[in-house]
Formats: structure tokens, C-alpha cells, sequence
């Protein structure tokens, strides 16, 4: 389309007279349709362009909790294409801040603050980490309000298409923002993509929180730990989001399933003994239907808590009704990488040598 606009414009030092009609969609904020009409004396020219197949550029990239595991690892991942001009959003000025990124100090509570910040971005990306959904609700909004054109809401989950996994209390705020920003993409006024990555696979081993305790090799049998489940390195998860950034045509209003790997928690238990060697390993079973019950409990109690969320999570990926486990992904598509069992050994290895390097136990 430039080219051909540069030529017809080339041809206007000739004595033509060139007007310009431009059709919105009906977003209002993308290009449909442009019609450059040349004339000359009494013979004027209409050259139509349809903009509708034409692939949308994203340039302008704004971060909500760039300083969180997702957020760190998208920003990072962001930052190494060099083709996006980035923004992070914080309560605060930060003492330090990486090259090539710009700080916008913003009130999460005000919707009008967050939509002066987001004004001129072309995608926005929410890595907050907040069970209260208050927060993503208003970020989405400003995106609205501020014509941001495609939104990477705070996923970074389980399915948000399976219905059983989000009734659970976790899940619970997480379907609130799925079903608003798919609302408002019904309605024409912004566009999403959801990444689905299941357990963060280093995280999730640095603390501990699929029961596998590398450190202390301690191991809590969920069930019979035969229920496989995808694992993904958080930076694994930084590259699908800059993939989704890249490509937004083919991501559209869609969900994104990515991992880098398929196993039990039986088989990754394993792996971690082959890992640091098989000795002093202690392994206790663990009901998961009363791991659940117990943590039902408490929250009914009002305790909320890490290891009550977390038991709930837990029991979740033991069943295999709550849990995703698909041959099919979007691997490929976002530049996630595959992992073999030997390339798990590695990480494992690397997290445990973490430990050691700081003098704890």
C-alpha cells in the first residue's frame, strides 16, 4: 500500500489533483478501506485499496507488572527483538530503569489515570498477578477508552475455556476478566489473545509448588502423581507473549496453548532424582480430594492464603477433568521451544545450584 500511495503521489507533480477517502471499521480505530481519487482536467481516477487482508503492525507496547515473574520475563523477551517501543505502567518510580523502556507512574485504582497512560499503544500486556480481578477489569477499560488495538489479559493459567477448572476459587477471578474482554471483542471495541501455559516449570520448582521439594528432596505424592500436565519456563512464556505481539493476526481473540513439555509429577520427580542423585529422598502420598476439602475449609474460615490458593491449584492439575493435556499447541506459532528430559535435568540442576550459591539450605 505505501508503495503504490508513493506512486500515485509522484504522479501528482504531474498536475493531478489527488483526494483522499478513508473508510474506519468499525472500531473507529483501524484503517477498512482507502480510495485516492486522481483527476486531471475532467477525467478523474479511482484507485481503491481494501485494507481488510492487510497484516495490522504492532510498534507501541505497554506492560502493567513488568516487575513480576510473567512481567520480567515478557519484558526481557520483549526488549531482545529491538522492534517495539515499550512502556511499563508502575505505582512508583523506580530507582533503576532497563534502556529502551519508558516509565509512566499510573493510579491502578483510577481507570481515567490508566487511560492517559495507555493512549498511543497498540497492545497492552497485563502481567499482574492479583487474585481481586478489580484491577485487570479497569486496565481493560482504559484499553478500551485509550484505543488500544489488542490486549494480552493476565492468564498465564489453566484453560479459561474449561468451565469445571473455573469455578474453582482460584480460577474464579480470572473467568470474570476472560468473559469481559471477550465481551468487549464481540462488541468490535478491542481485540485479545489468552495464553494458556499451565504450571511455570522452574517457578513452580524453585518453590516447591507441584510438591517436588529439590532442595530438601522432599516429595508430596499428589494422589498416585500419574496425571500428566504441560510445564512452561516463565521465559518460555515471555517469548509466546512477544510472539503474540508479532503476529496478531494470527493470534486474534483466541487462546494460545503453549508448553514446553507433558509429564506427571511422578515423572518429574524422577527426573530430579536422576538429576541430584537418588538418595535421602523422602516421599510421602497426599489425598487430593481431602487436600481440597481442608482448603475449602479454610477459605470459608476467611483464610486466604498461599498454600490454601495453592492446594486448590494443586488439586486441580490431579484431575484429569480439570486438566489440559492436548497434543495440539501453539508452540511453533509463538517460538516456544520443546524440552527433553535431559533439558529438564539441566534446569533442574541450575535451580539447585541456586541454593547452594546463596548459603541457604
Amino acid at each position: 500500500l505505501a508503495a503504490s500511495i508513493d506512486a500515485y503521489l509522484r504522479i501528482r507533480q504531474d498536475g493531478f489533483t489527488v483526494r483522499w477517502h478513508i473508510q474506519y471499521s468499525t472500531c473507529f480505530r483501524c484503517i477498512h478501506s482507502i480510495t485516492i481519487t486522481l483527476s486531471k482536467f475532467y477525467n478523474p481516477i479511482s484507485i481503491f485499496f481494501n485494507c481488510e487482508n492487510m497484516a495490522r503492525v504492532i510498534k507501541t507496547v505497554a506492560i502493567a507488572g513488568a516487575s513480576g515473574n510473567v512481567g520480567r520475563n515478557a519484558l526481557q523477551a520483549i526488549l531482545e527483538k529491538e522492534r517495539f517501543d515499550i512502556t511499563i505502567l508502575v505505582r512508583k518510580q523506580p530507582e533503576q530503569v532497563l534502556g529502551g523502556v519508558t516509565v509512566k507512574v499510573v493510579d491502578f485504582g483510577s481507570v481515567h489515570s490508566l487511560t492517559e497512560a495507555l493512549k498511543g499503544h497498540d497492545a497492552l500486556v497485563d502481567a499482574t498477578s492479583i487474585p481481586d480481578p478489580s484491577v485487570s477489569l479497569r486496565l481493560i477499560e482504559a484499553a478500551v477508552a485509550a484505543g488500544v488495538y489488542r490486549l494480552i489479559p493476565a492468564e498465564f493459567s489453566t484453560d479459561p475455556d474449561n468451565a469445571q477448572v473455573r469455578a474453582l476459587p482460584p480460577f474464579q477471578g480470572k473467568a470474570k476478566i476472560y468473559d469481559y474482554i471477550r465481551k468487549l471483542a464481540d462488541e468490535g471495541k478491542i481485540t485479545w489473545t489468552a495464553i494458556c501455559n499451565n504450571a511455570f516449570l522452574d517457578w513452580g520448582l524453585r518453590l516447591g509448588f507441584v510438591n517436588i521439594d529439590i532442595f530438601k528432596k522432599k516429595i508430596g505424592l499428589m494422589n498416585d502423581g500419574m496425571q500428566t500436565f504441560p510445564w512452561t519456563l516463565l521465559s518460555s512464556v515471555g517469548q509466546a507473549v512477544t510472539g503474540v505481539l508479532i503476529k496478531p493476526d494470527e493470534t486474534e481473540n483466541r487462546v494460545c496453548y503453549i508448553y514446553n513439555i507433558q509429564k506427571s509429577q511422578k515423572d518429574m520427580a524422577a527426573l530430579a532424582k536422576q538429576s541430584l542423585g537418588d538418595e535421602n529422598w523422602q516421599t510421602k502420598k497426599l489425598d487430593m480430594d481431602r487436600v481440597f476439602a481442608e482448603a475449602m475449609l479454610e477459605l470459608q474460615r476467611g483464610v486466604v492464603n498461599f498454600q490454601v490458593i495453592g492446594d486448590m491449584i494443586r488439586y486441580a492439575i490431579t484431575k484429569p477433568e480439570l486438566e489440559f493435556t492436548r497434543a495440539e499447541n501453539d508452540n511453533e506459532l509463538l517460538g516456544v521451544p520443546a524440552l527433553s528430559d535431559e533439558d529438564i535435568k539441566r534446569v533442574i540442576k541450575e535451580i539447585a545450584a541456586e541454593k547452594k550459591d546463596v548459603g541457604t539450605e
